[in-house]
């Protein structure tokens, strides 16, 4: 990884229009990259090729008229 400046959360939220309740869970839940800085309670902060990359998968990877996975406990 090259080193570069991070995003923060506000600066993602703007990116992809989504609300900071939704980022958080999203990085909280694993479905988008992000890193934590110094411990598990550390701020979260973001590496913009990844973002960039996570994007572009989304986009690769999307199907009109898809449902949402669904997982073992019926949830979304």
């Amino acid at each position: 990884m090259t080193t570069g400046e991070l995003l923060r959360p506000h600066e993602v939220c703007r990116i992809l229009g989504v609300s900071r309740s939704w980022l958080y869970q999203a990085a909280a839940d694993g479905r988008i990259p992000h890193i934590r800085l110094g411990s598990d309670d550390g701020p979260v902060r973001f590496v913009p090729a990844e973002i960039e990359q996570w994007l572009e998968n989304a986009r690769r990877d999307w199907r009109p008229g898809r449902q949402p996975a669904i997982d073992e406990h019926g949830a979304s």
